[in-house]
């Protein structure tokens, strides 16, 4: 709803489509979440309420500033909620970084609301904001606060969606844009085109390798603790909690990437 619906008379019809398309059974099998526009906006009010009415998850909240945003948001659909019946909390929120005062304020805003399921960067508002400059070689612009959103996430078990990479055409920048993501403990990021898919989905899908590893790092730590060792080398490999915290996730990851396959086949 926000920077891509232009001219802004057309948000009114932007967001019927959205309200109608979603009904369709085809989107039934994905989690459903609408961009709003900025809390500040004389558009955002009725974003939320039209948009409710759609079979959403939730919603991502372009430029959060503080926590109060987040408060106002998590405010206003529980008064929606309770008026139609729907269970409160119900509707999810993500909010976007992409100001200097998102970066100063992130802690607050990560534990403003319990509605909140993941924290996202967005990196050109950001730099632009910062009176920068965006350098796609070396990416000092961006470096710090990019660090930051994963680490913030993380300490609060919220999962952390990387900026989008806006030179939609530029593969190879794509996939090297995708490493220093996932290095930094991104679970995934935003996508700006539909080429851009397979290359994130292959990058953030733990590989069939990692996942023996994982199977095999368990086992390996089972006799570990037969040997009442927490850590240990057997085989020639170490062996330890945070290896076992990893391989644990990796495992989660790929059961859940599984699920998501069958239902798609069978629906």
């Amino acid at each position: 709803m926000e920077d891509s619906v232009q001219p802004p008379e057309n948000k009114p019809l932007a967001r019927k489509l959205i309200v109608k398309k979603l009904k369709d059974e085809k989107f039934n099998r994905f989690n459903k979440f609408v961009r709003l526009n900025e809390i500040n906006s004389p558009y955002f009010l009725q974003d939320v309420l039209q948009l409710t009415e759609a079979p959403i998850d939730g919603f991502l909240l372009s430029k959060t500033n503080t926590k109060r945003d987040i408060i106002y948001l998590d405010n206003l659909l529980a008064s929606i909620e309770r008026e139609r019946k729907v269970k409160i909390g119900h509707f999810v929120i993500i909010p976007i970084l992409e100001s200097a005062k998102s970066i100063l304020n992130i802690n607050d805003i990560a534990t403003a609301s319990k509605r909140i399921i993941a924290l996202g960067f967005g990196s050109e508002d950001y730099v632009s904001d910062i009176q920068g400059v965006r350098d796609f070689d070396t990416n000092l612009s961006i470096e710090f606060p990019r660090s930051l959103v994963p680490i913030v996430a993380r300490a609060h078990n919220l999962e952390a969606i990387d900026a989008a990479y806006v030179k939609v055409h530029d593969l190879s920048g794509l996939n090297a844009h995708l490493a220093i993501g996932k290095t930094l403990g991104y679970s995934g990021m935003w996508v700006l085109h539909p080429k851009q898919n397979e290359a994130v989905n292959l990058n953030y899908s733990p590989t069939d390798q990692e996942y023996r590893d994982s199977v095999e790092f368990l086992r390996l730590y089972e006799e570990a603790q037969k040997l009442n060792k927490g850590v240990a080398i057997i085989e020639g490999k170490f062996v330890g909690p945070p290896l076992i915290t990893k391989s644990n996730d990796i495992i989660k990851r790929v059961d859940l990437i599984n699920k998501r396959e069958f239902f798609y086949k069978n629906s």
